[in-house]
């Protein structure tokens, strides 16, 4: 039967590239360059919590460090380092292998080093603490909405929540369009290009992973603010629109887009960056100064919604 080291070593340990020492020691070593500070966030996946059983290992490898790269990108930050912790039920190399290999597809995109972590017997679960660097001072928070900055979203809305509740069996689709959709779900591009330049520009940013409504209001309470959302302007496949199953795209969770803020003085430049970054980006409403969030539809009429995204003890 394999150790833990043998198992780190076989799957989890390769050169460094940004790192002065990191995997096979008590602990790692980074450089920080000048007037610089470290950016970092963690998250934990669980099986039948955050992922289905049986779910593909190389996709499950790229999620679980996908979604921390999220995290980092709404802070403005370039990712650089990661620990992965890892509790298994037993040893199987086959999903070892896999899971290594989507882990490290995603890693290598993104420049990723991996140094450290731990392994141990238990239910299935994933934990990742990610790093990252950005200027001093420079951090973009849930704190800086203006009123009357502009609300921008990357990407599309509500796909991932689809091929969540496709494969569940309550939610029927095409099956191109469930092919799209599972994609979503299992392998998230975290926008880090354009993460990373909005610093400069942005008031305010989060990674939508709770659903944008949930998400949203985490912004709009750590600014004092309130929000006005146009309906028709949120970015989703025109399945949504026609079928108006708008809770997809509110309150579904697991996009793993970003949702900004930044004063209209901007919209140019944001959309310079955009396109330079190959991001799509969406205006989709404005902050207030009243503390209420509102979605109008397209006839200007108030509609109800449900508030609540994604709740990791429901």
């Amino acid at each position: 039967m394999s150790s833990e080291f043998e198992i780190i070593d076989r799957y989890f340990k390769k050169k460094m590239k940004q790192t002065a020492l990191g995997v096979g020691d008590d602990a790692a070593i980074i450089n920080i360059k000048k007037n610089r500070e470290i950016v970092i966030s963690s998250d934990m996946l669980v099986e039948n919590v955050h992922f289905l059983k049986n779910t593909n290992a190389a996709r499950l490898g790229w999620k679980s460090l996908a979604v921390n790269l999220s995290d980092i990108a709404a802070m403005g930050a370039i990712p650089k380092w990661a620990t992965l912790s890892i509790s298994l039920p037993k040893i199987n190399h086959d999903w070892l292998k896999e899971f290594s290999k989507g882990f490290f597809k995603c890693a290598d995109q993104f420049g990723i080093d991996l140094i450290g972590g731990d392994t141990t017997k238990g239910p299935l679960t994933i934990s990742i603490t990610i790093m990252g660097e950005i200027k001093k001072n420079k951090s973009l928070l849930r704190s800086g909405a203006k009123i009357n900055d502009d609300i921008w979203v990357t990407g599309q809305l509500g796909m991932a929540s689809m091929g969540l509740a496709s494969l569940q069996g309550t939610l029927k689709l095409a099956p191109s369009l469930k092919v799209k959709c599972i994609k979503a779900l299992e392998t998230p591009t975290p926008k880090v290009l354009i993460g990373s330049h909005l610093s400069r520009y942005a008031n305010s940013c989060i990674d939508i992973s709770d659903g944008l409504i949930q998400d949203l209001k985490h912004v709009l309470k750590a600014s004092t603010a309130g929000a006005t959302l146009l309906l028709n302007e949120i970015p989703c496949d025109p399945f949504i629109h026609a079928s108006k199953k708008y809770q997809f795209a509110l309150s579904g969770g697991d996009d793993y887009e970003l949702l900004f803020t930044a004063p209209k003085k901007h919209r140019l430049t944001i959309e310079k960056i955009a396109k330079k970054t190959k991001t799509a980006t969406s205006i989709i409403g404005v902050i207030t100064k009243n503390t209420s969030l509102k979605v109008i539809d397209q006839k200007g009429k108030s509609i109800l919604f449900n508030p609540k995204g994604f709740d990791h003890f429901a």
